[in-house]
Order: structure tokens, then sequence, then C-alpha cells
């Protein structure tokens, strides 16, 4: 059973057992496909589907449908759902244990399970590695000892998988991806290197890596030359192991057990390898869909046109692409940006050519949320750096403005009247340091939303900042009414400008807190409070989803930092990442503003 019953991963297994049920009792087809098909759109998305229950959307899902819906419904609700008990009780549990190991699907775990008698839920994988090394596998009929031997690897890979984080923060993955690329563009054949899938996608957390590289035409690479590069590829200093090397692509285990797939692609067809290999598998479905309707056919090869003949269809012309715009231009759609293939609207959305032009971190003009080194008691941790070392560090991104934004001063060790003397002090220091500076700064503070939803910090402490950010730091296990309630009321509070990290999500330790969220965009938007999207690699907070649900409800955004160090204002693009996630252009984007915009926003420093 899963820590959490809950998570995407374990209804996304449940599903998927319910399908492969359906397969092993001879259900009808529609039954199976149906469950397959929502346990796909639970696993690839890029929310807790019990937080979507939660506001009463699950039948927004695409790829769950009523009667699904019915049965998750209760589910949440109970913790159990009586039909898929029913239905996962006609077939062995171990039946769903090996299918967790990679090509062992349900006829064949099936079949496995009641010849060799694996009765025992605990040691069922080991107990299987063990007949396949007494040959008992090979013995069975219609598996012999080729597929004997590729389910021992096939166990091996499932236990090395088994034993490492399931999960890498964005901006983990994508620092190793980049590690990769230079290294494999220092090959003389490799024109050109990209993530693929959810990486390139952005997604917030990441399972495997995979990179296309391009080389030069079919013609002049030759057979040689790609099984150097391959051979290249597998050399990487950080590998542990080889999993597998092929004629096009290869797989290795790295450090610390993290797998990365390699495919190589000649330039001709690299845009349509790209495009096939980047969307979530709803966009692919999606597009695969509307490409039908024009009589032509995706792969990731290029496009297929089809003639209609007597009696049958006939390939007219497989068309290639050196890149992607060319790809979905034959389509008759504009480019598609990889961050929103998610297979929700985007088709739709290109048809009628309203694909908006997404925010990029050039046009970030500041960032309103850093902590300093100052020691002004804070209830939580100091930074690392002094406000003029942070300053210079902000010239390297050309920004405009600085807003520091340290922590309230500990209530808890101090009287009221001690706090007011501290931020007073600290703002006459900070005075002189924007005296001294070449870029203006903002004179802010991240300030705690107490449970009761009042703010740390008293209300003479308001007349030495500038701005406030107002965050939860404690207290996470309030109802969705009481955490909602808190939160618009800290909204209410003099110079409140952002609300901070704005679900408290803490990726694979902590999950969000729960709120109504139409009631706390309504009220940011009534009283100008920008929501944040925070950079922290940790948090990538507010998720991409509720980014473009703000949006849409008219609500602006800020992207920041969270930064406690300089290296971490170098985090910026992956805040960018999660609002381009969201649909995000320049105009709703806050710190996209000139300083003159954002001296009227938050007030006149002077």
């Amino acid at each position: 059973m899963e820590k959490n019953k809950f998570s995407n991963k374990h209804i996304g297994r449940i599903l998927r057992n319910v399908a492969a049920a359906y397969l092993l009792t001879n259900q009808n087809r529609f039954k199976i496909i149906a469950y397959e098909k929502a346990a796909d759109a639970v696993e690839h998305m890029n929310r807790e589907i019990k937080d979507i229950w939660q506001e009463g959307k699950l039948g927004e899902i695409p790829g769950i449908g009523p009667s699904i819906e019915s049965h998750l419904n209760e589910f949440f609700k109970k913790g159990k759902s009586k039909h898929f008990e029913s239905v996962l009780s006609g077939v062995p549990e171990n039946v769903f244990e090996l299918m967790k190991i990679p090509t062992i699907g349900p006829k064949k775990a099936f079949k496995l399970v009641n010849s060799l008698k694996l009765e025992k839920s605990k040691s069922v994988v080991a107990d299987l590695r063990l007949a396949c090394l007494n040959g008992k596998v090979a013995e069975l009929p219609t598996f012999g000892k080729k597929s004997q031997s590729d389910i021992l690897e096939a166990i091996a890979l499932f236990q090395k998988r088994s034993s490492k984080v399931e999960r890498m923060p964005l901006p983990y993955a994508d620092s190793l991806a980049s590690e990769i690329i230079v290294y494999l563009m220092k090959h003389p054949l490799v024109k050109r290197a990209d993530a693929l899938g959810s990486l390139r996608r952005k997604v917030s957390t990441i399972g495997d890596i995979d990179i296309a590289i391009q080389v030069p035409n079919e013609k002049s690479a030759g057979r040689e030359k790609i099984d150097d590069i391959i051979k290249y590829f597998i050399d990487f200093p950080k590998r542990i192991s080889i999993d597998n090397a092929g004629e096009k692509k290869a797989s290795i285990i790295i450090s610390p057990n993290i797998r990365v797939d390699l495919r190589i692609e000649p330039v001709e067809s690299y845009g349509s390898m790209l495009q096939y290999f980047t969307g979530s598998k709803s966009h692919n479905i999606n597009l695969r869909e509307y490409a039908l309707k024009l009589g032509l056919s995706l792969s990731e090869y290029g496009i297929k046109k089809w003639k209609s003949g007597k009696g049958k269809s006939s390939v007219q012309k497989l068309y290639k692409f050196e890149d992607e715009e060319k790809f979905y231009q034959f389509l008759g759609l504009p480019y598609i940006p990889p961050e929103i293939r998610e297979g929700t609207n985007e088709i739709d959305v290109a048809r009628n050519g309203k694909i908006p032009h997404l925010v990029e971190t050039s046009d970030i003009k500041g960032d309103l949320h850093i902590h300093s080194s100052y020691d002004l008691k804070p209830s939580h941790d100091l930074g690392k750096n002094t406000y003029r070392e942070l300053l210079s560090y902000g010239k390297k991104f050309g920004y405009e403005y600085i807003g520091f934004a340290d922590h309230n001063p500990k209530t808890g060790d101090l009287s009221k009247a001690q706090i007011v003397e501290i931020l007073k002090k600290r703002w006459r220091y900070l005075k002189k340091v924007a005296d001294a500076s070449d870029i203006p700064l903002f004179i802010g503070l991240e300030a705690d939303i107490l449970p009761d939803g009042t703010l740390a910090i008293p209300t003479a402490g308001f007349d030495y900042l500038d701005y406030v950010i107002v965050s939860v730091h404690s207290v996470f296990n309030l109802g969705v009414s009481e955490m909602t309630k808190r939160i618009i009321s800290a909204l209410s509070y003099p110079k409140v400008k952002i609300l901070g990290h704005p679900t408290g999500r803490l990726l694979g330790s902590r999950e969000g807190y729960e709120l109504k969220w139409d009631l706390v965009f309504e009220a940011c938007r009534k009283k100008h409070v920008a929501v944040e999207i925070n950079a922290w690699p940790e948090r990538l907070d507010l998720p991409d989803t509720l980014v473009r649900e703000g949006i849409l409800a008219g609500v602006k955004m800020v992207i920041n930092t969270d930064a406690h160090a300089l290296p971490h204002m170098d985090n910026m693009p992956y805040g960018v990442s999660v609002a381009k996630r969201g649909w995000c252009t320049k105009g709703d984007i806050m710190n996209t503003w000139s300083k003159k915009e954002m001296r009227e926003w938050i007030g006149d420093m002077s």
C-alpha cells in the first residue's frame, strides 16, 4: 500500500489494475480502454487528483467519465470503493505486483502466478527471480530461455528503480540534463541536443531523463559513426551501468540511480522526432485525432499523407521536418510551446490562431522575495549574503529593482516595541544602502500568517515597510474553509502586496494545504494583491494548473526566487517555466513592470 493512498500514483495504479482485471476476465473491451485512458490521465497529471476532487471538478479531467468519476468519488469519501474491490477480487493480488515489473503485462503476470504458484505477496518478485534462476520459467509453454532471460533483466531494472527517489524536482533534473547535453555536444557529429518529455515541458517533478541528439543527414551519418556516438554516450563519466544500447537509442543509469534515455535522429527528421517525444500523452492523442481528420498520420519520423483509393487507403508520401515550427505549420497550426502541450485545450486554441506569446525570463525586471543575512531576529532562517552583495548580484540579470523580504522578527521572543524598533533600525540601514546602490531597492518583509489570520507584525511596524509578502509557515492542517478564511483575512492588512508560496507545498515531502481557490483569487483581485509563483526548487508554487485558473480569474502573478543565497537568484527561469505552463503572458506578471510602474504599485521609497 502506498504511504499516501490518495496520491496520483496510487490512484493511477488502481485504475490500471481494474483495466487488467477486466482484460483477464474477458470483459467488454470498451471498459478496458476507459480505465486505461483514465489511468493515463491521472498518472500524467501535474496536480493532485484529490485536490481536484475536493473542488468538485473530477468530471473535468479528460479521460475520466461519469462512471469512473462516481467510483473515485466513493474512494475519496470512504477510502475505498466497493466497485474497485469487487473487480479486483477476481484476480490474485500477486498478479498486480508482477505487473509493476517492466515488460510484464496482465496476461503474462497471470500465467506466471498460476503456473509457478507464486502465492507469497511480500516475496513474489524474489520468488519469480528464483524461479528464473532455477530454469523453471523457461519450461513454461510460450516462454522459453529468451523470455526467462528478459524477465531476469526486467526484475533487475525494477529493483534498481525501486531503490531510487521516484521523481526529482525540475531544477535538479534540468541541471543533470544540462551536464549530459554539454558532454554530448563535445562529440563532433552531434549538431544539437534537447531534453524530451516532461523535462522539456518543464513539469515540476521529473522521473527519467530523456535526451535527443541531432546528427547529420542519414547518408553522411553512417552506421559506424552512429555506433561511435552511442559508445561515447554510454561512456558518460557518471554512468553506473548500461541498460541497453541499440541502433539509434541507448539507456544508461547514472549516479544516483537515475535513468537516462538517448535518441538519435538525423537533421532532416529531427523536428518530427522532437515533437513526437515532447508532448504529454493526452496532447499527442489529441493531435493525432486532429491530423486524422485531415487525412494525415503522425509518427516520430514525420507526417504521412494518405490518399484514398478503391476500397482502401494507400500512403502517398512521408513528409519529414527539420524543426517543429514547420511540423505544426503543415498541420495548419501555429507553433505550440512545449510547456503547454498537456492535452487541455491548446489544439483548439491553436486552430483559432490564439496561442499567446508566453512570458520569458528576459521579460523579468526584478525579484521581490529575497532574504539577506541582516539579523532582525527572524522567525525563520537568515539568508547568507548582505544587502549589498545581493544588489550587486542582481546586476547580472539586468534587474531594474530588488525587493528585500526578510522573515519577520520572532514574536515569541520579542515584545511588540522591540519588533518595531528592529524594523525601524533596519529601515534606516536600508535607506543608506539604497543611497549607495545602482539598483533601486524596496524594503519588504515576509510576514507569517498566524492561524487566526492575523500577521506577525505590530501595527506600528508597517510604517517601516514598503510592502509585505504574507505566507503560511506553520499549522498546515486546518480545514479548507478555515484555511481559506485565514488567508483572506491576512490580505486585508495595509501594504500587503503579495501572497507568498500560496499552497505551502514542498515537492516530495509535503502536500499543499487546501483552499477554496475561487474565493482566494477573488480576494486577491479585489485587493490588488499579486499571487506569487515561487521559484524555489522544492516549491514551484503556485502550481501551474492553479496559475492558469488564477489568470482566468483576473489575478496578477509575480515570479520570485525566495533566494536565501546568491546562487538561488539563478532559479528565476524555473518560476518562469511554471508561469508559461500556466499560460501567462508578460502582461500577467507584475515583475515584468518597469521600476517606475513598480514604484507606483508599491509606493515611493523616498
